[in-house]
């Protein structure tokens, strides 16, 4: 049975329904427990930061010079630590998936993930951080 979610195109910023994804659909595929946990940790908090504003926020992973400017004007805002091995852990799953599973919703994170985890492999770090959002699109999953 198919249904909609919504995403954001900004690859930096996740919606509710694309971390609810995430936490649902390929972090049970992670096959090192450790990094299940871990990465579960972080999927389940970057959720709850967005409960209650489903539909007017998204998860900004931000730069961690920038949060450091931003943080001393509005104070500490971080929802949890992220690691290169949180995001690796994610990323690998990807390979494991057959092409049954090549959805749209599937190719969308896929991409937003790299992106993260080149960046992260580079040895830059990132912050997680509510921002506000509007410009979300509906996807159709099954």
């Amino acid at each position: 049975m198919a249904r909609e979610i919504s995403i954001i195109k900004k690859e930096e910023a996740y919606t509710y329904d694309e971390v609810s994804f995430l936490e649902e659909k390929l972090l049970p595929l992670v096959k090192d427990e450790e990094q299940k946990r871990a990465a579960g940790d972080v999927l389940c908090s970057l959720k709850k930061s967005l409960e209650n504003q489903k539909k007017s926020s998204a998860v900004f992973f931000m730069p961690q010079n920038t949060f450091n400017i931003f943080s001393l004007i509005q104070g500490d805002n971080s929802i949890c630590k992220i690691t290169g091995e949180n995001i690796e852990a994610l990323c690998k799953v990807f390979a494991l998936l057959d092409d049954s599973e090549g959805q749209a919703i599937y190719k969308h994170l896929q991409k937003k993930l790299e992106t993260l985890n080149e960046y992260l492999q580079q040895g830059n770090t990132v912050t997680p951080t509510v921002i506000a959002a509007d410009n979300f699109s509906v996807m159709e999953i099954e």
